[in-house]
């Protein structure tokens, strides 16, 4: 697939999570968290593109790593589907905080505090990571 869109997106995603940082230590953590959601959906849109070359319009993070999954399976690697589903359950509270911050933290009077900015990121960079092991065991698969 395009090395250089996906290149591009996990650019962006990266980038997007270390404004989510940088704006945690500045104690912006409404924006840190939206951030945080900005940097998910894009390096999953990187992942799905690069895996399967295709693109996926969905923004739900949740739906997003369903979508992978499915591909996942239906491509023959169905440890690895296990593996998305794993971190969906693990973490469905957080993705839905993160997903609600997509629209909270641009639209509504709504306050992310410390703490819980602090773990969004933590649980962000953990997926991340774990989604890179998923990729390189796709791609020597």
């Amino acid at each position: 697939m395009s090395g250089n869109r996906v290149q591009r997106l996990k650019r962006r995603a990266l980038r997007f999570l270390t404004d989510a940082k940088n704006d945690y230590n500045e104690g912006y953590y409404d924006t840190s968290t939206f951030h945080v959601e900005q940097a998910l959906q894009l390096y999953i849109k990187a992942l799905i593109f690069e895996l399967f070359g295709k693109d996926y319009e969905g923004h739900g993070i949740r739906e997003l790593l369903g979508y992978l999954s499915k591909l996942l399976k239906e491509n023959g690697y169905e440890d690895l589907s296990r593996k998305v589903n794993e971190l969906v359950r693990e973490y469905r509270e957080q993705l839905i905080s993160i997903e609600d911050a997509y629209i909270d933290s641009r639209y509504e009077d709504i306050d992310y505090y410390e703490e819980e900015s602090k773990e969004l990121i933590g649980i962000a960079e953990r997926i991340i990571n774990s989604l890179e092991e998923v990729a390189k065991n796709v791609k020597l698969g």
